[in-house]
């Protein structure tokens, strides 16, 4: 149907283009690797214990795992890191992937394109792709692969106009109209 949908209310494209912004995200990472392997560790334990203990504590290393999980926990969020990045104009998206083109059938290279990319949309902190390459030696493939995504769904995936979480309408549905 011609005309029905959202109009920009008389506004001029001038205000709208004024008003606009490139589209940010953050990922948060722990840098603390021996802590996310201890914690691994104790919850492969507590699985262990858990499964052929029963329901009794009496005797169990259940609390003592469990008390310890939750102090690393608490260690791990003193080390997580928030990297905020911030989208691309079209442009300089466009120039970086060229810059970086890949070979057999690839749209750029991974070995190249990946480090460019993070260290081009990073705003917070900012890094050179020295850097990234720098602290991507200490990152799993998994984080690693985490920072690219962000950046990658900033500058090319379609965003919603208005988007929604059926987890956050039900919560404020469930306050019933408290504030």
């Amino acid at each position: 149907m011609a005309g029905k949908g959202p109009r920009p209310a008389g506004r001029d494209i001038e205000s709208i283009i004024t008003g606009a912004t490139l589209r940010e995200t953050s990922v948060p990472l722990c840098l603390a690797g021996h802590l996310q392997g201890e914690y691994e560790d104790l919850e492969r334990q507590l699985t262990s214990v858990a499964m052929f203990a029963g329901d009794s504590l009496a005797g169990s290393p259940k609390t003592s795992i469990a008390t310890r999980m939750e102090e690393l926990r608490a260690e791990m969020a003193e080390h997580l890191t928030e990297f905020q990045f911030r989208a691309l104009v079209p442009q300089a998206w466009s120039d970086l992937l060229a810059a970086h083109p890949g070979g057999e059938g690839r749209l750029f290279d991974p070995a190249t394109f990946g480090p460019a990319a993070v260290a081009a949309c990073a705003i917070g902190p900012t890094m050179t792709v020295e850097q990234y390459q720098r602290l991507a030696e200490k990152l799993t493939a998994g984080q690693q692969e985490a920072l690219f995504d962000a950046v990658w769904n900033l500058n090319t995936s379609v965003v919603q106009a208005v988007p929604f979480s059926l987890l956050a309408s039900a919560t404020v549905a469930g306050r019933g109209g408290e504030r």
